[in-house]
């Protein structure tokens, strides 16, 4: 707690240093203050608090010819937990040019042209470790150096990770796992990436390649025995190098954009089912990996359309790994109406897994009381179908919620 309070000092002493020199055309201070709650609604847990947040989001943009730099933070009281947290969101130094451009820190990288869904997306790890992380489904800034090299419609983007982050999982998970075994902080255990883009008139077309570290663990088990009994597990958690390719492409069609992406995984890594490594089995094995995604834009007057198919393939037998099947897929669907001068916005958006048929749904409607002031409500329901699948586990998290939020 004393730590959380120090940091939350130094953020706001920060910001306040930062605001005396607001009249300075160079530097540039914004955020955005805000506080949502959410009350879980399934019979396990109906009623409870489940999120409950109050916080300050700051940015500070600094100019100075062809240089800038640019910093986010985030402080806040979670009241569920009661406790006072800080994030820093991303800090870097940016140098553009006209043919090249270095950006050197922490920064958060999206790839792709799919929405909610991650096929090529693989630079920034996602934050697992709270419901607040849940609802905002952002991803953790990467520490990285980034060089741009560009040419009229073409550029080409190289990046050096040093240092590995892995995704945050919810305490409930990362409880029950006693060692994470994580990469050394070493040189040869850097992540390397690559983007080459095009932006024509009828096409945006872009390929990566990525080679590092799997975000999220990979899981060994290893019985408790007193004397002869075994009383329970000891779980460890390690980590596995991957390599990527990727294309995506988008093309505008009218009022329509069609969009296309695909990833290869050469010999990925996947988890073997626990009593398979109980046996004598490795941890996981080695198999090829397709992801792919078609989706469409629609955007007539104050409406937005958008649906997506996507399918996850997988190569040689999978009857040993905790992931039973080779083939899975699923759809997604989001819609959006702006009302009375764009001042309500209603949404509605579904993912569905065919394999399972989990699904995950979320409600919501914004009100903009000024230019500065929003109030939103809505709801989150995740399904199991069949079995939990990937939005069934977090069914006890079905909640409606309320937000209200002044930007600046």
């Amino acid at each position: 707690m004393k730590k959380s309070c120090f940091h939350c000092f130094f953020f706001i002493l920060l910001f306040s240093i930062f605001d005396t020199n607001l009249s300075a055309q160079e530097v540039k201070f914004s955020g955005e203050a805000g506080t949502a709650w959410a009350s879980a609604l399934r019979p396990s847990r109906q009623g409870d608090f489940i999120l409950g947040d109050s916080y300050l989001n700051g940015k500070i943009d600094a100019f100075y010819e062809n240089s800038s730099a640019f910093a986010e933070g985030r402080v806040g009281f979670d009241e569920v937990s009661d406790e006072i947290y800080f994030e820093l969101k991303e800090a870097y130094l940016d140098y553009s040019s006209d043919f090249w451009g270095l950006r050197i820190g922490r920064q958060k990288v999206s790839w792709g042209k799919a929405d909610g869904i991650d096929i090529s997306n693989v630079l920034c790890p996602k934050d697992y470790s709270s419901v607040r992380s849940i609802f905002n489904d952002e991803k953790l800034a990467i520490d990285t150096v980034r060089l741009t090299l560009s040419k009229a419609s073409l550029s080409l983007d190289t990046y050096f990770i040093p240092f590995f982050i892995k995704s945050p999982l919810l305490e409930e998970y990362s409880s029950q796992i006693s060692d994470f075994r994580e990469p050394e902080k070493n040189i040869k255990n850097s992540e390397y990436a690559l983007k080459f883009s095009g932006y024509f008139s009828h096409l945006d077309l872009s390929i990566y390649g990525f080679y590092g570290f799997e975000d999220s663990p990979f899981l060994s088990y290893k019985p408790k025995i007193e004397g002869e009994i075994i009383t329970g597990y000891e779980i460890s958690a390690e980590y596995e190098r991957f390599l990527m390719l990727a294309l995506d492409a988008a093309i505008p069609l009218g009022q329509t954009v069609l969009r296309l992406e695909t990833a290869f995984f050469p010999k990925r890594h996947f988890q073997s089912k626990a009593e398979k490594i109980l046996s004598g089995s490795k941890i996981s094995e080695k198999h090829d990996n397709l992801l792919s995604l078609i989706g469409l834009d629609w955007m007539p007057n104050s409406w937005t359309f958008t649906t997506q198919y996507f399918c996850d393939a997988l190569s040689g037998d999978s009857k040993n790994l905790e992931r039973e099947k080779n083939y899975t897929h699923g759809t997604s669907l989001s819609i959006s109406k702006s009302l009375f001068s764009e001042t309500l916005e209603l949404s509605a958006s579904c993912l569905l897994n065919f394999t399972d048929f989990d699904s995950a749904i979320e409600l919501s409607a914004e009100y903009s009381l000024t230019d500065s002031i929003f109030l939103e409500a809505g709801g989150y329901i995740f399904n199991e179908g069949k079995e939990k699948g990937t939005y069934g586990l977090y069914k006890d998290y079905t909640s409606f919620y309320i937000k209200a939020r002044y930007v600046f």
